[in-house]
């Protein structure tokens, strides 16, 4: 690691130790020390607190946190070891994460501002629909399988998503999807072929680019209950996305991004990221196959919470 990319890094982790979120602080805090996960859980176990390789793996991709006595004796020492003061890891965790049947899978430990760039916008555009950023807690996700298809002219046409749901609560009997573009304005997106659902209201924030949608359930369901919702997006403007992203959150059992390219204008290149959040570094790509049916494929089971996104580029 380079002179400037510690600074650099040493300049984000002070900021993160101010906002979080903790994961990204534990990461960058250990790289900035130089140690690897081997030799921190070596020195660990030399002070008392055995931590496994495992544990710190997830701690520090947002997985797990430490939670239990001894694993917060533990976070103590990480932050000595590390060079940290007393208490500025264990700040960031906030108050233990609620537990039970329904309650461990709902997608609250992926805060809104570690979601989506400008928030503020989110906030907005659910006011105007007459609702709040809890309408987003209501149904957790456990599956998400998205298509996308790319035309000759390089635009990202449709993209048809098909969701299982499950109620967290008591007669709910609507589903809120968000979406943001990054021009600052937002395109005019349409949704259409709603299957297990119906269109209800549309809400935007034009000045930072989100819209939102109100997808109204055939039948309002109990807490625990579940449903398959379906709907196509759809954009009717000429404007040319050069990624699919979609933001996984805690509950998700499985995953995927499936975009379909035009054969008469293949891209050069199609690869894959994940962030834990919007002020993770820049991610590892990792280069997707496109095969025989001109498809590539983003696949998870039971992944990490954060922002997958599938990418391409012409040349």
């Amino acid at each position: 690691m380079g002179v400037d990319e510690r600074y650099s890094d040493r300049v984000q982790l002070d900021e993160v130790l101010v906002s979080g979120p903790f994961s990204l602080a534990l990461r960058l805090a250990i790289r900035g020390s130089g140690l690897s996960l081997d030799r921190l859980q070596h020195k660990l176990e030399e002070r008392g607190t055995p931590v496994s390789k495992t544990a710190l793996s997830y701690w520090q991709h947002g997985r797990t946190r430490p939670e239990r006595p001894q694993s917060l004796r533990a976070l103590a020492v990480v932050e000595q070891v590390v060079g940290l003061e007393a208490g500025a890891l264990s700040s960031l965790l906030g108050p233990p994460r609620p537990r039970g049947r329904w309650l461990a899978q709902q997608p609250n430990s992926l805060r809104i501002d570690e979601a989506w760039a400008r928030p503020d916008g989110l906030a907005r555009a659910l006011q105007r629909m007459g609702t709040s950023l809890d309408a987003l807690h209501r149904l957790t996700k456990l599956g998400v399988h998205i298509t996308s298809t790319v035309g000759p002219n390089h635009k990202l046409l449709e993209s048809t998503y098909l969701i299982v749901v499950r109620a967290a609560q008591d007669d709910v009997d609507r589903y809120v999807a968000a979406f943001r573009t990054d021009a600052g304005m937002v395109e005019p997106l349409r949704i259409e072929g709603t299957a297990g659902c119906r269109l209800g209201r549309r809400r935007d924030d034009e000045a930072t680019g989100f819209c939102t949608y109100e997808l109204l359930l055939e039948r309002p369901l109990r807490a625990g209950e579940l449903t398959v919702l379906r709907y196509t997006l759809r954009s009717v403007t000429a404007e040319i996305d050069a990624y699919q992203s979609h933001r996984a959150t805690p509950g998700l059992l499985d995953f995927s991004i499936q975009v379909r390219f035009d054969p008469s204008c293949l891209p050069a290149r199609v690869y894959r990221t994940h962030r834990l959040s919007v002020a993770d570094s820049e991610p590892e790509e990792t280069e997707l196959w496109l095969g025989a049916s001109h498809t590539a494929q983003l696949v998870e089971v039971n992944p990490l919470p954060g922002i997958y996104r599938v990418a391409w580029a012409w040349d």
